[in-house]
C-alpha cells in the first residue's frame, strides 16, 4: 500500500525543491517546476475539498510555475523577471499562510492560526529588507544576515506545512489514495 500524501505534505514537498537550488555547471538539479507542479496539484487538492479559499493560492502558484521555466530556458534571467518572480513567490506563500490561518481559526485552532499569521509577515518583512539591501547597495555581512533570516523563515514555514499536514482541518478524505489494483 502506498503511503498517505496529504495535499499540505505535496505543497510542503514542492517547495522544499523550489527553495533549494543545487547546480552543477548552471543546471538545477532540483527542478523548480516540478516543485511548484506538486504545490499546484495540493493547493487543487485543498481548493476541491477544503476550501475555494485555497484557489487563489493556486493561481499564484501557477504563475510561479511559469516563471520558474525562465531559470530554465534563459542562462541568465533579468533582474526584472527575477524580481517578478520573487514577488510572485511571495504573494503564493502569502495565501497559503493566510488560507491555513483562516482555516485553523475557523476550526479553532489558535496556535496555528498564530504560527501562520507571523510567518507571512516574517517573510514580508525578510524579502522587504532583500529587496531594500539590492537596491541600497548594502555590505555583504548585512546582506548575508538578511540570507540567513530569509533562509530560517522559509525553513520555518516548510516545517509548518508538514506539522499540519495532518490536521482534520486540512486533510481530506481522498488524501489516503490505494495505490492501483494488486498494489500492495
Amino acid at each position: 500500500m502506498l503511503p498517505r500524501v496529504y495535499p499540505v505534505s505535496m505543497i510542503a514537498t514542492g517547495f522544499v525543491l523550489v527553495f533549494l537550488d543545487l547546480r552543477i555547471n548552471q543546471l538545477d538539479l532540483l527542478f523548480d517546476p516540478i516543485g511548484w507542479l506538486l504545490a499546484i496539484v495540493g493547493l487543487g487538492r485543498l481548493a476541491r475539498a477544503v476550501h475555494p479559499e485555497f484557489t487563489n493560492a493556486r493561481v499564484a502558484a501557477i504563475l510561479a510555475g511559469l516563471l520558474s521555466l525562465t531559470d530554465i530556458i534563459a542562462t541568465a534571467v533579468p533582474a526584472e523577471l527575477d524580481f517578478l518572480y520573487g514577488i510572485v513567490l511571495l504573494v503564493t506563500v502569502w495565501l497559503i499562510a493566510t488560507a491555513i490561518a483562516n482555516r485553523a481559526r475557523a476550526a479553532g485552532d489558535t496556535a496555528v492560526a498564530i504560527s501562520f499569521d507571523r510567518l507571512r509577515w516574517l517573510l514580508v518583512l525578510v524579502e522587504l529588507a532583500g529587496w531594500s539591501a539590492y537596491l541600497v547597495g548594502v555590505n555583504v555581512a548585512i546582506a548575508l544576515v538578511i540570507g540567513i533570516a530569509a533562509l530560517a523563515v522559509y525553513v520555518w514555514f516548510v516545517v509548518r506545512l508538514y506539522t499540519s499536514a495532518k490536521r482534520p482541518y486540512l486533510a481530506i478524505p481522498d488524501a489516503a489514495q490505494p495505490g492501483p489494483p494488486g498494489w500492495r
